[in-house]
């Protein structure tokens, strides 16, 4: 994409582009929660297995990976406006087929296809919501970040109340695609932004240079950390903590409604103390709550540590992210793509390999790879940053 000259938008109009843009963070997450809602619904429906199940939850992750080198060409061939309105469309359309499938091999490329589409729509709306950022001149990544965690409550809730009355899986994911198809739709009006305008050139893929390599990795340790978080917190809270199963149920809830609430506030604390010892803090104060976490004594103070885990880590990718718009000399779509690509791939690998260390040595020290993660975002996350150029004033 190239920034075009021209007048520069309203705030009126920048708070619409701003607010459609939001929509779209908020429709991925409702859609996720959703479709986890009605995973359990579709497991018993095809008599599936745990390690079938893994399979079609494999086959989404991939999915997501396996476009996001190549999202950056689709952005700057077509402008993050349209691309993201494009993946929205096809996302919210997706989440309708999987209680279409007849078998496990159909359910796992309904699964393969929805992960093709959240992997595009996750690079294509943050490259546009960076340049929302950039146009209006203060941090408001982590706001927007905000409503993907409240969009995942929203959706999981929604889902469970959907199962919880008796709708039928087909009925209520066709119900929740249709809802979501217009809402995106409706988005996709107000999303373009004056002066930005799609470049017309496909670049080529590169390695990555230091800048969005650092980057990476510190999406990647965040990562690590939320994806362990929506596998194990319940796990880690019964087996370990010894947590009732009602409480232990709801770790993730408590986690994500953690993160949504320091992502509301992010914005300030960035604005405020700037990225960088906003991140450093924020690394610190994760490997803190995860070492408590870790040697929690009671069901209760593991519970609380999650959440402190939670919120300290909820504006380090928003951080990221927005970094990815100021690395020099690489387009923000490219620097998120390899970004994202190292992120993701981490979150997927994450929980099998905790899974394996807990194995051989326990629970606890398999969550011990969380504090180790937190511990180089709080001490790679400046030197990181550094090597960005400056936010725009």
């Amino acid at each position: 994409m190239t920034i075009a000259q021209s007048t520069p938008a309203s705030r009126a109009h920048l708070l619409r582009v701003r607010v459609a843009t939001t929509s779209l963070f908020f429709i991925c997450g409702v859609g996720l929660g959703i479709w986890s809602a009605h995973i359990p619904l579709l497991k018993v429906g095809l008599r599936l297995g745990d390690g079938e199940l893994g399979l079609v939850l494999l086959a989404m992750g991939v999915g997501a990976v396996a476009v996001m080198p190549f999202t950056a060409l689709v952005v700057h061939r077509f402008g993050s406006a349209a691309s993201s309105s494009a993946a929205a469309l096809a996302y919210s359309a997706a989440l309708a087929l999987p209680p279409l499938a007849p078998n496990l091999l159909l359910l796992a490329a309904s699964a393969f296809l929805i992960g093709l589409a959240v992997g595009l729509l996750d690079i294509a709306m943050n490259a546009h919501a960076g340049l929302v950022e950039q146009a209006w001149g203060r941090p408001i990544m982590s706001s927007i970040h905000a409503f993907f965690s409240l969009g995942g409550l929203a959706g999981g809730a929604a889902g469970a109340g959907l199962v919880w009355i008796g709708i039928g899986a087909p009925a209520a994911m066709a119900l929740s695609a249709a809802a979501l198809v217009t809402i995106a739709a409706v988005a996709s009006f107000f999303l373009p932004l004056p002066g930005v305008e799609a470049s017309g050139e496909a670049h080529a893929l590169r390695l990555p240079s230091l800048a969005v390599a650092g980057l990476g990795l510190l999406a990647l340790c965040s990562f690590v950390c939320e994806g362990a978080a929506m596998e194990w917190s319940g796990v880690f809270l019964r087996d370990v903590a010894g947590a009732p199963l009602a409480l232990a149920a709801g770790g993730y809830a408590a986690f994500s409604l953690a993160m949504a609430t320091g992502r509301l506030f992010g914005d300030r604390v960035v604005g405020r103390f700037g990225p960088i010892l906003t991140i450093t803090t924020s690394g610190v104060a994760a490997s803190a709550a995860l070492l408590l976490l870790i040697a929690a004594p009671t069901p209760w103070a593991a519970y609380a540590a999650l959440m402190l885990s939670g919120l300290a880590l909820s504006n380090v990718v928003p951080i990221v992210f927005s970094g990815a718009s100021r690395v020099p000399g690489v387009p923000p779509a490219a620097a998120l793509a390899m970004i994202a690509t190292v992120g993701y791939g981490g979150q997927l690998l994450a929980p099998p390999s905790i899974g394996f260390l807990s194995d051989l040595f326990g629970l606890r020290a398999g969550f011990l790879v969380l504090f180790i993660g937190a511990v180089v975002i709080a001490f790679a996350g400046a030197s990181v940053l550094n090597r960005l150029a400056p936010p725009r004033p």
